[in-house]
């Protein structure tokens, strides 16, 4: 059974200001603010920061964020799929309903950070630091968390199915409520997993163990 995960949730006021992208730039600093049915297209930036930010019905198309600071803040029903975001802070951050497709999170910073009903197939968290991190009911399929470090991960209820989770230790990571037909793991990396009968029989099979 997994552990209980506590996740500090983001500390955003409960009056925010609207704000637009248009005066976005390097280096700009965003706090106490909600953006809002709006789209940003084909941005190159460096060094943002978000803090105690609400997006909300938000899209972000084929956008490029280098060493991004998204410090409490929310995304619902956004879109910011095939968005580069490597090297990003990203602590206490809420994603709900929101669709992350091909994004990449590579060596990331992600912390107190939850994925609930969203859509991240073919996201890559490669070399990624994940502390306190949850998704829930989120779809994974074919998804990079290869050499990932973590603390305190959970899939609850995930799709994984495709996933790669090479070169990352899994011991104490618990998979058993999410579903997959196949998964890539380091078999020197897999002791102390917790699977479910399912999914111990697909991870045998992948290894040309057969079981009668």
């Amino acid at each position: 059974m997994s552990k209980l995960i506590k996740i500090a949730p983001p500390k955003i006021p409960a009056t925010l200001t609207p704000a637009t992208f248009d005066e976005l730039e390097d280096e700009a600093y965003y706090t106490n603010v909600v953006f809002q049915d709006c789209t940003l297209s084909d941005a190159d930036f460096e060094k943002v920061c978000f803090k105690s930010v609400s997006f909300i019905n938000v899209s972000f198309e084929n956008c490029r964020f280098r060493q991004l600071e998204l410090l409490d803040v929310s995304f619902e029903k956004c879109n910011i799929s095939n968005t580069e975001l490597i090297e990003a802070i990203v602590h206490r951050v809420h994603f709900s309903n929101t669709k992350f497709l091909g994004t990449n999170f590579a060596e990331a910073s992600i912390m107190d950070t939850y994925f609930k009903h969203c859509f991240g197939n073919y996201s890559s968290f490669s070399y990624a630091s994940l502390k306190r991190v949850c998704f829930e009911e989120t779809a994974l399929i074919e998804s990079d968390f290869f050499e990932i470090k973590w603390q305190q991960l959970l899939f609850k209820a995930c799709d994984l199915n495709g996933a790669n989770l090479m070169q990352t230790d899994l011991k104490g990571l618990d998979l058993s409520s999410s579903t997959f037909e196949q998964i890539a793991v380091s078999t020197d990396l897999l002791r102390g997993s917790i699977l479910n009968a399912g999914q111990a029989l697909v991870i045998a099979g992948a290894l040309g163990i057969q079981i009668n």
